[in-house]
């Protein structure tokens, strides 16, 4: 449950008191006749005294390369058949849970000149500020082209960010038809991605200014959208960072999102020791560093040296 007066959160939300009691009275109902429930935000709690880490979801569009080439199937391109490298067009962004979508776009002018340093600089600066960043398919493509725009635009590294991968995430824990961001959007019950098509590309590349307005809104959508999954993905995400590293706490807290609202589940068996594994109220689990073990019984143990 939050733990924010209920003053406070209706200041937050732009509602009255009594409508953030209600809504708690619902919410404890329904905890004692079906067990827990969970919003993300109720575990995003943010005392004065705690530091959450920075968590930003991130989404960029970039133009497809052009070349000179011969046929349509099983093309292979040398280097002096490229005409144009990819830029990036346009870039949306928000901090966790936060209701802002900050973005930038190339200008007709920038796109038809293939200049893109002003808006890689100015996500450059926001990914400096970020401890962890979001991104669906980001380790293979979204921050690799970060990169490259990043190097090429005399950018040094970004300061150091944990990277979260939405689909690592969904490949590596589930079987579903589709790991695509929409796929996912639609299997859990969330918006769709909005309408595109190549076009929208080629129209940008040419210089229009709807298109690139478009582009815009398209990957603001996909933030939005990627949010959602991200939180919805997040209790599965078996390398999620330790958000805990970041909180100075007397009390053990939940590693993927900080919530000290932990209850027992079990315990975990390695070949020497046993830890005290907790459920946090956002469905995942968390296990204690310190052995549960007796000293004395863990060294009496004997330890198979099969392979």
């Amino acid at each position: 449950m939050i733990l924010m007066g209920a003053n406070k959160i209706a200041k937050q939300l732009k509602t009255t008191p009594e409508i953030v009691r209600e809504a708690r009275s619902i919410v404890r109902k329904n905890i004692k006749e079906f067990g827990t429930t969970y919003h993300p935000k109720e575990v995003s709690f943010k005392k004065p005294e705690v530091r959450l880490p920075k968590i930003l979801i991130f989404d960029i569009e970039s133009s497809p390369a052009i070349s000179y080439h011969f046929g349509m199937f099983n093309i292979n391109l040398s280097l002096d058949q490229i005409i144009e490298y990819p830029i990036m067009l346009t870039w949306a962004a928000k901090w966790l849970f936060s209701d802002e979508v900050v973005s930038d776009r190339v200008t007709v002018e920038e796109v038809l000149a293939r200049d893109d340093r002003r808006i890689s600089e100015s996500i450059w600066k926001l990914m400096c500020e970020a401890d962890m960043v979001v991104a669906h398919y980001g380790d293979k493509f979204d921050i690799p082209m970060l990169n490259s725009r990043f190097i090429m635009n005399g950018f040094p590294p970004p300061t150091n960010f944990t990277s979260i991968d939405t689909k690592s995430i969904a490949s590596q824990n589930f079987k579903f038809i589709s790991n695509k961001l929409d796929a996912l959007a639609i299997y859990f019950g969330f918006a769709k991605k909005l309408h595109t098509d190549f076009m929208l590309w080629r129209r940008c590349m040419e210089g229009e200014e709807l298109a690139i307005q478009e582009m815009l809104t398209y990957n603001k959508r996909d933030v939005t959208l990627l949010e959602e999954v991200y939180l919805k993905l997040r209790p599965y995400a078996k390398r999620h960072p330790n958000v805990g590293l970041y909180i100075e706490s007397n009390e053990p807290v939940c590693s993927h999102c900080g919530s000290s609202h932990l209850t027992f589940a079990s315990e975990y068996y390695t070949q020497t020791n046993k830890y005290k594994v907790y459920r946090c109220d956002c469905g995942a689990l968390s296990r204690v560093r310190q052995s549960s073990t007796d000293k004395k019984v863990r060294n009496n143990l004997t330890i198979s040296l099969g392979k």
